[in-house]
């Protein structure tokens, strides 16, 4: 019987919620009463939150950025270059060795080399020229190793300015439905005393003389191409988007044709090419530079007005839930439901054609638990980690919305609880217990037969921006008076709103 009063608790309490306002007065009145002895009630909070400056985050990411942009609503820079390996796969063979010796006078030649950039989304003035350099990679990306977004390639021994490298011009004006930029790299190249035609040439005559390198990317990568780094050295006014980045060389082959008569052999010529992708099998980091300076000037000069989502490694939101207040008198209670949405502010400048995209989806994740949420690859659980999609339409129209957060609130104050058995002094260590932190991400889905399912989550590498209203809790102002009871009822921008239930005593 027990169990089938707490089902139906649960089910009331959920009813209840979804035929709520904002206001939420009555909910339990309701109800209380009417359902075998289940006393039902509701409250309101007041949340506070701050901008705070986020610092590297992870790196790794299917994703890259390149080039250099203003954020006309921040008026913040942000510089994006990356580092890429290319994967082989293992049944790689260049074509014919024979007939491409033909055509090159017993030579194995490329005719031409390129790393072919892709992009799938462009931001800022597309026709705006801009520059980047190429650089082959000294070593290879360590696979057992964190990166993350503020590291140094050349510091830390990947990259040297003596490498090879190649540079190229190019804008974003593309209007085709493949969106890319060339990088040629077809100038002569050295390798442990040899001289290549071009680049394309080494990996033939490599994969020539070691064909074996070719055949798992370990060996690749440590024999043949540790990789790419590909950073912007020139232009302001957009970025890209990049999805794939891939190696192609070309090679022309000449077939010898014997003629019936013996006399008059012909040539049959032909082209052909190889090319190597960037995979999820190897690695791809963003490197993301802001401007620090003013980073730390939006996060602190505007706090009483708004605070910030700003990707890449921008700005998060710091969000801290009131637990105390919310289990005060009820600790025995169970509670069914804890929702709070964080409304949105339009830009200044709606009409801004290079405005940055609102995040799509945040994070809700405990602050202490930051780092390792990212570095583990963890998923949102539901119970101390959350995602919402930003809503522009229905009942929580312009704002984020998290529609329960029951178990993170419980969780919250079981563990204070638990600390404080143990160590008195356990809050003043720990003073994150109670605090959350909204960070913008990229949710990878697969679908697994007729479901789809969340399988991973990323920091939001695209240019994203947004400002939400600030939570306060200032008693003069974020409170109102109940005309029923003469108690102060939370009024403040920001609420958490909880429905409680509890059996009736007998």
């Amino acid at each position: 019987m027990k169990i089938l009063r707490l089902l139906t608790v649960l089910v009331i309490a959920a009813l209840t919620f979804a035929a709520c306002d904002d206001t939420t007065e009555g909910i339990g009145g309701s109800i209380t009463n009417k359902i075998d002895n289940i006393n039902i009630s509701d409250s309101a909070f007041n949340v506070t939150t701050k901008s705070i400056v986020a610092g590297a985050v992870l790196s790794r990411n299917n994703t890259g950025l390149i080039g250099k942009m203003k954020d006309p609503e921040t008026g913040n820079y942000v510089k994006g270059d990356y580092m890429t390996q290319l994967s082989v796969l293992p049944t790689f063979s260049v074509d014919t060795l024979d007939y491409i010796k033909q055509a090159n006078k017993g030579s194995i030649e490329a005719d031409s080399c390129y790393l072919l950039v892709s992009y799938n989304a462009s931001y800022g003035d597309t026709i705006a020229p801009m520059k980047v350099t190429a650089y082959e990679m000294t070593k290879p990306m360590a696979e057992d190793q964190e990166y993350y977004s503020d590291y140094d390639a050349f510091k830390n021994g990947w990259v040297s300015e003596n490498n090879p490298h190649w540079s190229s011009n190019y804008n974003l004006s593309n209007t085709s439905d493949v969106k890319n930029f060339k990088i040629y790299l077809n100038k002569k190249y050295e390798k442990d005393g040899k001289t290549y035609k071009n680049y394309g040439s080494y990996i033939m005559q490599t994969y020539a003389e070691h064909p074996e390198y070719f055949k798992t990317n370990y060996k690749f990568l440590h024999n043949v191409c540790p990789g790419f780094f590909i950073k912007n050295v020139g232009g302001t006014g957009n970025m890209a988007k990049i999805w794939n980045t891939e190696l192609i060389f070309y090679w022309t082959r000449h077939k010898t044709i014997k003629a019936k008569d013996g006399v008059t052999d012909s040539t049959a010529v032909s082209i052909g090419y190889n090319r190597f992708d960037g995979t999820e099998e190897v690695l791809q980091l963003n490197k993301i530079e802001n401007d620090t300076k003013n980073l730390e000037q939006l996060a602190n000069q505007n706090q009483q007005n708004w605070t910030y989502l700003k990707s890449p490694a921008g700005i998060f939101t710091e969000v801290t839930l009131p637990i105390e207040d919310i289990m005060k008198g009820h600790e025995k209670d169970t509670l069914n439901t804890a929702t709070i949405s964080f409304p949105r502010l339009n830009n200044i400048d709606e009409d801004n054609a290079y405005n940055f995209a609102t995040p799509s989806t945040i994070l809700m994740v405990q602050k202490d638990s930051l780092k390792s949420f990212f570095e583990k690859s963890k998923l949102a659980d539901s119970r101390t980690s959350y995602t919402a999609s930003y809503s522009s339409t229905g009942t929580y129209k312009n704002a984020y919305t998290f529609q329960n957060i029951a178990n993170l609130v419980s969780a919250m104050y079981k563990n204070k609880a638990e600390g404080e058995k143990k160590n008195a002094n356990w809050v003043n260590e720990h003073s994150d217990w109670n605090k959350v932190v909204l960070v913008p991400v990229n949710v990878i889905t697969t679908t697994q037969g007729y479901t789809t399912v969340i399988s991973k989550i990323n920091h939001d590498m695209s240019l994203a921006s947004t400002r939400l209203i600030v939570g306060t809790d200032d008693p003069d102002k974020d409170y109102t008076t109940d005309k029923k009871t003469g108690k102060k009822v939370a009024s403040g921008p920001i609420r958490i709103k909880v429905i409680y239930s509890k059996f009736k005593e007998e």
